[in-house]
């Protein structure tokens, strides 16, 4: 209640000392005074008495008179030679609170807000206001500063910008060509022509052609072409071609062609054609195609290179020297193929994988989950047989080694083969299909003079799995022997009947003849 009364005391106070300010001795007026009700509990308080105050007579401004004063008929003002009358003020009933306010309208003086408890008005706070930009539609420079519209170049907004040893924008909608550099703070819609470089603080649509390079540090949608290296550290939709390299830091829609090397930080959608290395840094989906290397974290679609292909996780096909995958959902190619899991075909001269769902072919395939046997048996070839059976689930390799001891009547004989075979499980029983083809010598498994021969074989096993490792196997075969040259004819081989053809005037011989097997598979 005592603030209240403050400031109802600040209140008079202010006003009396307005009004004898504006005083003249002509001029009066009275003001009505009205009480706003303040809600508030009650407190015991001396009540405040009403009062007259008798003021000097004023004459209204310009700046106070308004509608409210020219109606009123309260308001205006008393005639010259007359007293002003007194301000009339109602009184206070103790029992509701209240403040006296005067019907004009003044401004709050510092000293009332004080009372108020709140912060003095006036007070302006300074905002810098941003540099406006020039626009022209055509500029000339000698370089950055020094312009056809003055020094401050980075203001400039523009359509065609032409520079000598540089030209800079900061929004160029359209082109700009320049023998040293083109520079926009901005962004850019239209095209960058420069023997130097191609700068661009922001995006970029449309095309930027360089001698050195092209940069554009946000987001590129269109094309970049230099000798040098094309950088967009944003997403890229169109191409990029260059010489050196590109580099895209975003995700990639689109193309980089290159001699070095491609870059694409974030994966995407589309190509990396290159001499040297296409590297992908997110999942990818389209075309790596390279001399040197393709690299992708993951990859949808096809990697082609004549060195190294590597991809965490492949979808696709690999065509390569040297194939590398993760988890692989499609084919590998290559002399050496190595994968975690393979989902597929490998298809090389060596073959690797953890565990293989689908097929390894290759001189030799190594799979987790796939054969890997040792089968020992006796034939009409040579008693003793030894060979080394591995590949996957269904195909398998076979590298044999034969040997038969010297009698009376038989030559010593070595035999040496490779083959392939597919493996037909059905239960505890398998079957196999196998094609060797072998060569026969005598007394040394390499001494010359044996001539030239070609033993081939096809064979038809069945096999019953007495244990996890261990199998007895036991079949039938075809075999065709073939020397040429007047090679060694190998007569004592063979059982049962035999088919025989000369040619080449006797020196090309081709033999018949069926044969057994019996033995285990480890």
């Amino acid at each position: 209640m005592k603030r209240k009364v403050a400031v109802c005391v600040g209140v008079m106070v202010a006003v009396a000392g307005g009004v004898a300010g504006a005083a003249e001795p002509t001029a009066s007026a009275k003001v009505a005074v009205v009480t706003a009700p303040v809600q508030a509990a009650p407190v015991q308080a001396a009540p405040v008495q009403a009062a007259s105050v008798q003021a000097a007579s004023v004459q209204p401004s310009p700046a106070m008179a308004g509608p409210a004063m020219a109606s009123d008929p309260v308001a205006q003002p008393a005639p010259a030679g007359q007293a002003a009358p007194a301000i009339e003020m109602a009184p206070v009933d103790p029992a509701t609170p209240g403040v006296a306010a005067p019907v004009t309208v003044l401004s709050p003086a510092p000293l009332v807000e004080a009372a108020a408890g709140g912060a003095p008005v006036g007070g302006t706070v300074a905002q810098r206001a941003a540099p406006d930009e020039i626009h022209a539609p055509a500029v000339l420079m000698v370089m950055p500063h020094v312009s056809s519209v003055g020094t401050a170049t980075d203001r400039v907004v523009t359509t065609f910008a032409v520079g000598l040893l540089g030209t800079q924008a900061k929004r160029v909608n359209g082109l700009a060509l320049s023998l040293g550099a083109n520079w926009v703070g901005e962004s850019l819609s239209g095209g960058q022509l420069a023997v130097g470089a191609n700068v661009v603080r922001g995006a970029a649509s449309g095309v930027q052609f360089a001698v050195g390079g092209n940069v554009v540090t946000g987001e590129l949608e269109g094309l970049q072409s230099s000798v040098g290296l094309n950088v967009v550290r944003g997403a890229t939709t169109g191409g990029q071609f260059a010489v050196g390299g590109n580099v895209a830091g975003g995700a990639l829609s689109g193309g980089q062609f290159s001699v070095g090397a491609n870059i694409a930080g974030s994966g995407g959608v589309g190509g990396q054609f290159s001499v040297g290395a296409n590297i992908a840094g997110g999942a990818l989906k389209g075309v790596q195609a390279s001399v040197g290397a393709n690299v992708a974290p993951s990859m949808v679609g096809l990697q082609a290179a004549t060195g190294l292909n590597y991809a965490k996780e492949m979808r696709g096909a690999q065509l390569s020297l040297l194939n590398v995958g993760g988890d692989v959902s499609g084919t590998q190619v290559g002399l050496l193929n190595i994968a975690g899991k393979v989902d597929g075909l490998q298809l090389g001269l060596i073959n690797v994988a953890r565990e293989s769902q689908g097929e390894a072919l290759g001189l030799l395939s190594f799979i987790g989950n796939g054969q890997a046997n040792v089968q020992l048996w006796a034939s009409d070839i040579a008693y003793t047989n030894v060979a080394l059976k591995f590949g996957s689930q269904h195909f398998h390799t076979l590298l044999t080694l034969g040997f038969n001891p010297g009698t009376d009547t038989h030559r010593r004989r070595y035999v040496a083969g490779f083959g392939f075979g597919t493996h037909i499980p059905v239960g505890r029983v398998f079957f196999d299909v196998d094609a060797i083809g072998s060569s026969v010598h005598a007394d040394n498994l390499f001494r010359d003079g044996d001539g030239l021969n070609v033993l081939g074989q096809l064979r038809l096993v069945a096999g019953w799995q007495v244990a996890k490792r261990f199998a007895l196997i036991g079949g039938i075969t075809g075999n065709t022997l073939v020397t040429w040259d007047n090679g060694d004819r190998w007569e004592e081989l063979g059982i049962g009947p035999e088919w025989r053809s000369v040619s080449d005037e006797g020196n090309t011989t081709v033999r018949v003849w069926p044969g057994v097997l019996l033995g285990v598979q480890l």
